[in-house]
């Protein structure tokens, strides 16, 4: 059944972007059971000529629905009403494993931040290899016949000490946890900092998965304006005296989406905001490596206050799923026991095999190879589509575009879609508002596994952005 359940009053007497006032009326029926889950939304081009709207501005309402977990949308189905909280029940929604999926990608994929193939496999099959060789004649346990301890075994957080340091930042292999990934690090940073119904502060665009993890745990997640640094102090502040968070989300060096590098000025300044609010800090650094040019992370001004959260995905190669966290010293354990209830012990021979790569520098040589591979995807990039619609880092893994006044970013994203290449929307980063995130769309150009792949893919998205807004496939 197709019903419409929206008001033309209603919606024009509520403040802010009408795409907004859509799925919040939306939302409102959804809570007060005027629209049941199960429910067929109206086509985009009913409800836009119903509403007096345009197309995409129903499109980016329904978006914004399908980003809160609300309702979700099949090509030749529809859109229905999942209900409240689907989010979290169904894994709909912002980081759920939708965003990584996308069969249609016939052409290029482009959607998801992984390390273009930089001889992985190769050297990590030589270092398997010669890691089950040694196993026979060691003494203790076999990997494959024990569980690690929780937060890794000394010579694992010996091994990451190596990896983390740089200039003056050098932690101790005390005080590191070793994780399944960097998910898994934040994660835990997130139970250990906060407590249900807190709130956490982050940028206004950020990483996705993170929002959909402090949802399901029952903290609740707001923006903070950013620039071409990334957060900026004077709106941090302001949050921090109004909203009276427990915690603030934070990506300073090659920030997703955008590839901003924040100044050790401003890293300085957060510091202190946290430290005279008393408010935590759970730095996500899992890109640091790759940039040559990055100043010391948050950590180092505010150890006390800070969660530092990082692992070998973007750098090395995301199947080791290898992660590190620092946590503030009297959390540790704390930290290490959250680790431990959730069940999430790393696998032993991974934590040996990335030991293994660290020390022999190995995983140094991926690195640099990844940064090679990078700033020549950047260099295909910019001459593609022009600098002048071109935000990024050239070691960082995707570029930040901007779309003609003709396009909105879920319009581009599905005409893209059609035409076999498959990249992210503005809107899929966002936190609580899209203004901005429209007229965006994040192209992750180490995911193709060629540079054949990239360059078919940059070639339909520098098409499509020298044509006009040609719609949505809209459901039959």
């Amino acid at each position: 059944m197709t019903i419409s359940i929206f008001d033309l009053q209603n919606i024009a007497a509520r403040p802010g972007p009408r795409y907004r006032a859509i799925a919040d009326q939306l939302r409102d029926a959804i809570r007060a059971g005027t629209v049941a889950p199960g429910t067929r939304l109206p086509p985009l081009r009913d409800l836009a000529h119903e509403l007096g709207v345009t197309v995409g501005t129903v499109s980016r309402a329904y978006a914004l629905a399908a980003s809160r977990g609300e309702v979700s949308g099949e090509v030749g189905r529809g859109t229905y009403v999942l209900g409240l909280g689907s989010a979290a029940q169904t894994g709909t929604g912002v980081g759920s494993a939708a965003f990584l999926t996308m069969p249609e990608a016939t052409e290029a994929a482009m959607k998801a931040a992984l390390a273009p193939p930089a001889g992985q496999t190769e050297i990590a099959n030589a270092a398997m290899a010669a890691l089950l060789a040694e196993l026979p004649g060691r003494d203790g346990p076999s990997p494959f016949n024990t569980y690690l301890v929780p937060g890794g075994e000394e010579q694992h957080r010996r091994a990451a000490a190596h990896w983390l340091s740089f200039d003056d930042f050098t932690p101790q292999p005390g005080g590191i946890l070793i994780c399944s990934g960097t998910q898994q690090a934040i994660l835990t940073s997130i139970l250990a900092a906060t407590e249900p119904g807190d709130l956490i502060l982050t940028e206004e665009l950020t990483y996705h998965a993170m929002v959909q993890q402090a949802g399901q745990m029952g903290r609740r997640v707001a923006p903070v304006d950013i620039d071409e640094e990334g957060m900026i102090p004077q709106a941090l502040e302001r949050a921090l005296r109004e909203q009276k968070p427990a915690a603030i989300f934070i990506v300073p060096t090659l920030q997703n989406p955008t590839g901003a590098i924040m100044s050790e000025g401003r890293r300085r300044k957060i510091a202190e905001l946290a430290i005279a609010h008393d408010v935590s800090i759970i730095e996500d650094d899992i890109y640091g490596v790759l940039a040559t040019d990055r100043p010391s992370p948050i950590a180092q001004f505010a150890p006390d206050h800070t969660w530092y959260a990082t692992s070998l995905a973007k750098s090395v190669g995301c199947g080791l799923r290898i992660g590190f966290l620092i946590p503030p010293s009297r959390l540790l354990e704390r930290a290490r026991a959250i680790q431990n209830g959730f069940g999430q012990t790393v696998p032993p021979l991974m934590a040996e095999l990335a030991s293994r790569l660290i020390e022999t520098g190995d995983a140094a040589t991926l690195c640099e190879r990844i940064r090679s591979e990078m700033a020549a995807r950047h260099e295909m990039t910019a001459k593609a589509l022009g600098t002048e619609r071109v935000t990024a880092h050239p070691a960082a893994l995707y570029a930040w575009v901007e779309l003609p006044d003709t396009w909105r970013a879920h319009g581009f994203v599905e005409a893209a879609r059609t035409r076999g290449v498959a990249i992210a929307a503005g809107e899929d980063f966002m936190v609580g508002r899209a203004d901005r995130a429209s007229r965006h769309v994040r192209l992750a150009i180490g995911q193709p596994q060629t540079r054949d792949e990239l360059a078919r893919g940059l070639a339909v998205v520098t098409s499509l952005l020298s044509e006009s807004h040609i719609g949505i496939v809209e459901p039959a």
